[in-house]
């Protein structure tokens, strides 16, 4: 192989819009990434799913870096190896590293997610099991952006950007926020599922400046790229709600118990 192929491939692996990373600096390459929101009433309700793979014959101890839309708050995340899914929980920064540096001590498998800038998380994942496959899963609440012309939009990003850090020790935890760049395309792909709950303009339907939507049987907005997205940009989704005269429309739900939930109206 050439150094110019080996350069190439060395990026493929060590940038993929977010990345796992060992402390030896191993990549677990990502294989693909899934993003299922709902949107209704200026809120959007997603769901972050990211695929990796531990190639290696040992167990591994990695750090996850991911960008992350800046107006949304991370609410939930879990991640799953094999048929084991770990759901995680909220602590003190302390008292969470404490809780997880415990566990990987005692030869568990462990995840901890912190937040290094307001669009930018890092996710540490201890005792990956060798061939295992990680999904890492975060639910973010985000609120949508009010377009001037009556639209709602929705953007995610797909890459962590390099960032500006100025002159030599300026920037403290410049380790933690510095990304690679690739100088080619890369394989890994983002698919959508996004539904949305408003009603939308006669005649109008969503559009993206960004990708080519469809919209599948069930009525989401789906990417037309049948491997999905390149992790190059911004997803972002716009949809036109603004009448000439007020408008309402009303929520009900059942919960699993039978009992009528109370009903929400949402004004337009």
């Amino acid at each position: 192989m050439s150094n110019a192929a080996k350069k190439m491939q060395s990026n493929h692996d060590e940038s993929t819009g977010g990345r796992l990373v060992t402390a030896d600096g191993r990549t677990l390459a990502l294989r693909g990434a899934t993003l299922r929101a709902d949107a209704k009433g200026g809120i959007a309700r997603v769901i972050l799913e990211q695929t990796f793979e531990n190639k290696y014959e040992e167990p591994l101890a990695v750090t996850y870096l991911m960008p992350l839309p800046a107006d949304g708050a991370v609410s939930g995340y879990a991640f799953t190896i094999g048929e084991a899914r770990i759901v995680g929980e909220v602590d003190r920064r302390q008292a969470a590293r404490e809780r997880f540096e415990e566990a990987i001590a005692s030869g568990h498998t462990a995840a901890l997610v912190d937040q290094e800038r307001s669009s930018l998380f890092t996710q540490e994942i201890g005792n990956i099991p060798p061939g295992a496959t990680v999904k890492a899963e975060l639910l973010i609440d985000q609120k949508l952006r009010w377009l001037d012309e009556g639209s709602w939009e929705w953007r995610f990003p797909t890459v962590a950007m390099p960032r500006y850090m100025g002159g030599p020790g300026r920037v403290s935890d410049i380790a933690k926020v510095t990304v690679d760049v690739a100088d080619a395309p890369l394989p890994p792909r983002a698919k959508l599922t996004l539904a949305i709950g408003d009603r939308i303009l006669d005649g109008r339907r969503a559009e993206s400046p960004s990708h080519a939507l469809a919209v599948d049987g069930d009525g989401a907005v789906v990417l037309v790229e049948e491997h999905g997205a390149r992790l190059d940009r911004d997803i972002v989704v716009r949809w036109a709600v603004a009448a000439a005269t007020p408008g309402c429309t009303l929520a009900v739900g059942r919960p699993a118990d039978g009992k009528p939930h109370a009903a929400h109206a949402f004004g337009l």
